[in-house]
């Protein structure tokens, strides 16, 4: 299964370096849920393609690998105690449940961030990328801020 990320990009950007993440934590099937979910639907199946021959590297490493590696470990997040070994034994009270869903409201702020960031770039030099197009990205049309749904 290709993908655009490795789990070390992952680890790399989306977690703090003195953490306890090692790449083999991340999964492929992490990284490949990322990229169906978030990032195709923005690019399109043709660009993606493109990316992964290794075409617009300077797009791939400045904006869709962040993306993609704050997607992933939104997608892992949930996990991370059972894969890190962490007394997992779903005994937790609701101090503990409020801080992991905070933890992970953060984490979706922080992707969607980087999806718009993504989103505008490509929308602002369309010109350069001949397989892309704005009329099938869902963010051109459709927008979720502070909970409220904008449709345009």
């Amino acid at each position: 299964m290709s993908t655009l990320v490795t789990p070390q990009q992952v680890i790399d950007l989306a977690f703090v370096p003195e953490g306890v993440m090692t790449a083999t934590k991340i999964t492929a099937m992490d990284i490949t849920i990322a990229e169906s979910r978030y990032l195709i639907p923005i690019l399109g199946q043709e660009l993606y393609d493109t990316l992964l021959a290794n075409r617009y590297t300077e797009l791939r490493d400045n904006y869709v690998t962040p993306m993609v590696a704050a997607w992933t470990r939104y997608i892992a997040e949930p996990l991370m105690a059972e894969r890190l070994g962490a007394g997992y034994d779903n005994d937790y009270n609701q101090a503990d449940n409020d801080a992991r869903y905070a933890i992970l409201v953060r984490l979706r702020r922080n992707a969607s961030a980087l999806s718009r960031r993504l989103s505008d770039y490509l929308n602002s030099h369309s010109a350069e990328f001949a397989e892309y197009d704005p009329a099938n990205n869902p963010l051109n049309h459709c927008t979720i801020n502070g909970g409220i749904v904008q449709i345009f």
